[in-house]
């Protein structure tokens, strides 16, 4: 009698779950989402297959497709006495953006958020006024303030030139994470517990703001990377980086400026998977250091 009782109670149980359960029902909204979404990514992702085809192409005039792949171009590419010297340019200027930059913003955006924050605003339309500036008109203005007067070395106007045009992109990845950690109340416990500026600065804030400071450095080190406009202006053919060469290699052949430019993507590539691994890594360290704590 039990057992009967028993099986009637976990047939009806089971039941109940399966009438409440519902069948999803189809809705155009989501059928025209992902169409939309299909259209975007192709759109986005067209261009560079597009790009990636014409550098391996061996002829492509009058057909959907290649008529033949072949490396030549990559090796041709390659070969050029101008390649090494124009990629490791690039590359010091890449490195030297990506340390000087977040040196200096990361003080400053500390200092307005927890010290100054009526200066926030301020600091922020300061941000954007050089992208805001056409890149001829900075480029001539850098010229004519530094070069012209005081002979000020080209390749280091040029990188903080750089630091300068991307300070959005780092004053707001760096002021997104303070905001997301509510550092004003953080300093002022560890102040309270005897914590000074330097203490807190270094063992708090720092390492809960990395990974802003990590996505900041990932979009300066891509805009150092590709930008064409003020190197060419600002240092042209004595200092010539990579997007300048593969200017140049564009006007002889298109096909070799291709694999130049499949170059340079797969390179800024690689930077944004370091960077994205190194941020990842931090906020696991994080997370696992939170856990102990809480687990303590």
């Amino acid at each position: 009698m039990a057992q009967l009782t028993a099986g009637r109670s976990i047939a009806r149980s089971s039941s109940t779950s399966t009438r409440g359960r519902r069948t999803p029902r189809f809705r155009p909204g989501d059928l025209l989402f992902s169409l939309i979404l299909l259209l975007a990514i192709v759109y986005l992702v067209l261009p560079l297959l597009a790009i990636v085809g014409f550098s391996l192409a061996q002829a492509w005039s009058r057909t959907i497709l290649p008529d033949g792949y072949t490396l030549d171009w990559y090796l041709e590419a390659v070969r050029d006495p101008r390649f090494r010297p124009t990629a490791m340019r690039t590359l010091k200027l890449v490195v030297a953006t990506s340390i000087l930059s977040p040196l200096i913003v990361t003080p400053a955006v500390i200092y307005v958020h927890l010290k100054a924050p009526k200066l926030k605003p301020w600091l922020e339309f300061l941000s954007i006024i050089p992208w805001a500036l056409p890149g001829v008109v900075l480029a001539l203005a850098m010229i004519r303030a530094y070069i012209s007067p005081y002979n000020v070395n080209r390749p280091f106007l040029l990188a903080m030139t750089y630091i300068l045009i991307s300070l959005p992109f780092m004053f707001r990845a760096i002021d997104a994470g303070l905001t997301a950690i509510n550092a004003r109340t953080l300093v002022e416990a560890s102040q309270m517990l005897g914590a000074g500026w330097l203490d807190v600065t270094r063992r708090i804030l720092i390492p809960n703001i990395m990974t802003g400071v990590l996505s900041g450095a990932l979009l300066v080190s891509a805009l150092a990377s590709s930008e064409f406009a003020l190197a060419n202006l600002m240092v042209g053919s004595g200092w010539k980086t990579f997007p300048i060469y593969q200017a140049q290699a564009q006007g002889t052949d298109g096909r070799i400026g291709s694999a130049l430019a499949v170059m340079g993507l797969a390179f800024t590539f690689i930077v944004s998977m370091i960077l994205i691994v190194l941020t990842t890594r931090d906020r696991r360290g994080r997370n696992a250091s939170a856990t102990a704590m809480a687990n303590k």
